[in-house]
């Protein structure tokens, strides 16, 4: 036995084992342990908020009522050597109808760089996309409890956190004109039926989706770090091909008070386009930023195998945000963040479809960030909403437009821990 254990040893490099097999071996596994704890990097999060809102709508989750179905978890791991590195992330969250507290891997990527101005990464690849998309976890990076949602949609995970695929990175130096940083990215997003992705591709009519598919995404970003400290231009780009949802749903073949019929049908489009020009400076214990963003989508919809309707539909969004460390315990932040929606109908239809209304939402933030601790840090936030455009009409929880409180407040608290 201690001669299997000597030999072990050796094959790894591990202080040999006595005679007596004792000492020594344990010797040997606190080695292991102290080469895995060093080598391998670990970390990770778990946070717990609180929502509400005035009025009736319920934007993410039960908010009307008050709702603390809004925490985030994930413990990940890296490991890098030489031009390699390895990491992964398991997460989990509930956000109001949308998480249920499953653990999934959120990353696992394997990178290979062998030149600061090119590398290759692969596997499952946080999206790169404006300024803060690949840190939407890193809640100790902001004062914000949610960023301006006109951009980063909580509830858009599916869409907007990582893709299944490969990515070409680098950054390029240009000497006194600054640096460049780019990404070009291609792959597939698995969408889960019951998430906030599909409610949002199929909130034109209250329908339950079946399953929700797509080809591929491919994309990429590119971010100009200028001469001036702390100043950068980016633009983001991303296409969702054949984006597909089937859904069944109730619809009227004829003018009330005829009956509703139950339809099983799809809705796609050949090409969902997302464009996002972004521009952050960050300065002694300020930081500002701001990013606009247009998608744009043609939708063919079809029911019981027939044609019903093709659509235009167009999303405006932009912010502007302030951050301001004030001392080394709290920080203060504020944005002002707009959305316009709008979905037309392309031609004319079977079907007795009255024209949709523009989807709009303002949303004017003011959040404060007190740092407890070196690992513990609490947040308080309140906007003041301009418009319900960002409601969802879903079959479990229907929220009609005329039914929607077009000005409202919403409360936000979080506790983060990080390790």
């Amino acid at each position: 036995m201690a001669f299997a254990c000597a030999l072990v040893a050796g094959l790894l490099g591990l202080p040999a084992v006595a005679a007596d097999g004792s000492s020594s071996l344990a010797d040997s596994l606190q080695h292991v342990w102290k080469e895995a704890t060093t080598s391998v990097q670990f970390g990770g999060f778990v946070s717990q908020g609180f929502l509400a809102n005035t009025g009736h709508n319920d934007y993410l989750g039960d908010t009307s009522r008050g709702t603390f179905d809004f925490r985030e978890y994930a413990v990940n791991a890296s490991y890098a050597i030489g031009q390699w590195r390895f990491g992964m992330q398991v997460f989990g969250q509930k956000l109001g109808p949308y998480g249920d507290d499953r653990l999934e891997i959120d990353w696992a990527t394997v990178d290979y760089q062998p030149a600061q101005w090119f590398g290759l990464r692969a596997g499952r690849v946080k999206m790169p996309r404006g300024l803060y998309n690949e840190a939407l976890d890193v809640d100790s990076v902001r004062p914000f409890v949610l960023l301006p949602q006109s951009v980063y949609d909580a509830r858009l995970r599916d869409f907007n956190a990582a893709f299944d695929g490969g990515m070409i990175f680098g950054n390029v130096g240009l000497k006194k004109f600054g640096s460049l940083d780019y990404r070009v990215f291609y792959g597939d997003i698995p969408i889960a039926a019951d998430s906030g992705a599909s409610d949002y591709f199929n909130n034109d009519y209250p329908s339950r989706s079946l399953n929700m598919k797509m080809d591929s995404v491919r994309g990429g970003s590119i971010f100009w770090n200028t001469p001036r400290t702390g100043l950068r231009f980016g633009y983001s780009y991303s296409a969702f091909q054949n984006l597909r949802s089937t859904r069944e749903a109730s619809v009227p073949f004829a003018p009330p008070p005829a009956p509703e019929i139950e339809v099983v049908g799809t809705k796609s489009t050949d090409s969902y386009g997302r464009h996002l020009f972004s521009i952050e400076y960050a300065t002694g214990p300020w930081v500002f930023a701001a990013e606009a963003g247009r998608e744009h989508a043609i939708y063919h919809v079809t029911g019981n195998g027939l044609h019903i309707a093709d659509t235009d539909f167009t999303s405006y969004s932009f912010y502007v945000s302030v951050a301001r460390r004030i001392n080394r315990w709290l920080e203060l932040g504020t944005y002002y963040s707009y959305s316009r929606d709008t979905e037309t109908l392309i031609g004319t239809t079977p079907v007795p479809l009255g024209k949709g209304p523009a989807l709009t939402q303002a949303d004017l933030a003011l959040s404060a960030r007190f740092d407890i601790t070196r690992n513990l840090i609490f947040k308080l936030e309140g906007h003041y909403m301009d418009g319900a455009g960002k409601i969802f009409d879903t079959v479990e929880h229907p929220q009609p437009v005329a039914d929607r409180d077009m000005a409202w407040f919403l409360f936000a608290a979080k506790v983060t821990y990080s390790f």
